[in-house]
């Protein structure tokens, strides 16, 4: 007998060993699977994933990054650090080994269904409001009252607050990691811990602008004002990564992460260099104003990519869904932004499961990005009431869409990029991109949902893409603004999308059709809107997925 339980014991000892294994825990997942999924999809499993722990490429020191700064063509071995950085994603599924579940939201509508969140969030700027937003309604609550002790939410900004409670997966643009203008805060990882989430994490810039690492001359006739300034951009060499990119957060294990990088519509380095050398140029004739125009620059290494990965979900086709993190360029004409989507759909072709695109398109119509007061000044200090204090009347809103020569155009497209493009007469340069979007087949012969059933929007409206992306009255319902929107009419445009590949399931019982059919989208202005200044430049939008029944059969 004691030799039985001194055996038993021993081969207790190695499961559990071999079970806590990343090998282990993987087989693991599809084991319960193999239980818990219908018999519809356990026809198209899976094979085995690596589920990685944690990975990450290995940084720049800050000595490298000057150099980058300085020089256009880096030494091969600087160089080839910078292209591992630039294609090497950071991951983390800590949340999937601490065994944390995902929300699985339920509705009688639905059935189970996947919230999907994507969010531009300015850099992470408001990083504690973001977090408070995303994870706890009542510290949110809490901290409008330190704003003003009066102020009461909005009820349509509290309903998009608890939706976001039941988010799976958030899908974020513009996140800094090691960044002085945030704290030197790594968002994706900090906002995935706050959430107990998983994480993927990729570069799209490198910041190398003098201005950013400090070393920028600051010389002003104000010298409480130039010593100010001097203390908001001195960088700490210690901490400073300067990494700008795009995050995945999700409750689901994310696996088989790739990055894949565009082609380069406007060179961030070289550009903004030869800007810098022009305004050197008139230094002598206006030095002050030289400074002020210099703050808009962006020395930057790096460019626009898609981030790309699998997420394990036990009840969708094949347990897996893709996500597409892009975020498209803005100092380029349309056209190139039709490009770098052309290069994202011949990379996700061959997906055999349902598909999860999302991003800022930078869909203005236009080849530069509208701006403001505020855009300009979070580009590059930590502290942006102390900026607007010295320098706010130095910046008007730039760049404004050349369409607004012609408003009977501009009023047609900015809120709706994919209206129709009637050469000459109604222009819109954007429309191709949709487009091909909408022509875009997979391999396996399902495409992007563009259907917009009433059935299946928050507001019964109809149209094209109306059940993924919230429309209005007038187009679709704007994700970016102005912070002086001149009324509501100029500043407003609709640049953050989603786009959502079903797939053909098996006629019979209730999983006929397809899977995951998106519905009930929302884009959240007024919860953004209910702090001043904003949360973010952009609203959050979210989708629902369901992944038990289409709604057609509930």
């Amino acid at each position: 007998m004691i030799c039985f339980l001194k055996m038993f014991s021993s081969v207790w000892t190695s499961a559990r060993r071999w079970l806590g294994s990343l090998h282990g825990r993987t087989w693991l997942v599809f084991y319960f699977l193999s239980f818990t999924a219908p018999d519809a999809l356990l026809a198209q499993q899976a094979p085995p994933v690596e589920i990685v722990p944690f990975a990450a490429p290995e940084m720049l020191s800050f000595q490298e990054l000057v150099q980058l700064s300085n020089d256009a063509s880096p030494a091969p071995p600087l160089r080839a650090k910078l292209e591992q950085l630039l294609n090497t994603p950071f991951t983390s599924n800590e949340a999937y080994y601490q065994d944390l579940l995902p929300v699985r939201p339920h509705s009688d509508r639905v059935g189970v269904f996947l919230r999907a969140v994507f969010w531009n969030i300015e850099r992470g700027l408001e990083q504690d409001l973001i977090r408070r937003v995303l994870s706890s309604p009542a510290e949110f609550k809490s901290r409008l009252k330190e704003f003003d002790p009066e102020v009461t939410l909005p009820e349509s900004a509290a309903e998009q607050l608890e939706m976001l409670q039941k988010a799976d997966l958030l899908i974020l643009n513009e996140v800094d990691l090691g960044m002085t203008r945030t704290g030197y805060n790594d968002i994706a990882r900090d906002l995935a811990h706050s959430l107990k989430m998983n994480y993927t994490y990729g570069v799209e810039f490198v910041e190398v602008d003098k201005l950013n690492l400090g070393l920028e001359e600051i010389v002003l006739e104000d010298k409480k004002a130039e010593e100010e300034l001097r203390q908001e951009f001195k960088a700490d060499p210690q901490r400073y990564r300067g990494l700008h990119g795009t995050a995945i957060l999700s409750r689901y294990p994310i696996a088989n992460v790739r990055i894949k990088r565009l082609r380069t519509c406007y060179d961030w380095y070289g550009k903004e260099q030869e800007a810098i050398s022009e305004l050197e140029k008139a230094k002598r004739q206006a030095a002050k104003r030289v400074f002020y125009e210099r703050v808009s620059r962006e020395v930057r290494r790096g460019g626009r990519m898609a981030l790309i990965a699998d997420l394990l979900v036990p009840e969708a086709p094949a347990q897996t869904i893709t996500v597409v993190a892009v975020h498209l360029e803005n100092k380029c004409h349309p056209r190139c932004r039709r490009q770098q989507m052309r290069e994202v759909l011949s990379a996700i072709r061959d997906i055999p499961h349902p598909v999860i695109l999302a991003g800022d398109l930078n869909t203005t119509g236009t080849d530069n990005f509208p701006t403001s007061v505020r855009r300009e000044i979070s580009k590059r200090v930590r502290n942006p009431k102390f900026w607007a204090k010295w320098f706010i009347n130095w910046f008007n809103p730039i760049s404004l869409p050349r369409t607004l020569a012609f408003p009977s155009n501009y009023f047609k497209n900015h809120l709706d990029p994919t209206a129709r493009h009637i050469p000459l007469l109604a222009s819109n340069h954007e429309a191709g991109l949709f487009r091909d979007l909408e022509d875009f087949s997979f391999a396996d012969g399902n495409k992007f949902d563009f259907s917009g059933g009433p059935e299946r929007t928050t507001n019964a409206t109809s149209s094209t893409l109306a059940n993924s992306n919230q429309r209005g009255r007038k187009g679709f319902k704007p994700t970016f603004s102005f912070q002086q929107d001149y009324g509501g009419l100029v500043g407003q445009f609709k640049l953050d999308w989603f786009f959502i590949k079903p797939v053909s399931i098996a006629s019979g019982g209730s999983y006929g059709g397809h899977l995951p059919t998106p519905h009930f989208p929302v884009t959240m202005q007024e919860l953004n809107e209910a702090v001043p200044g904003k949360i973010s430049d952009h609203a959050p939008i979210l989708v629902d997925l369901p992944l038990d029944k289409p709604l057609s059969q509930s």
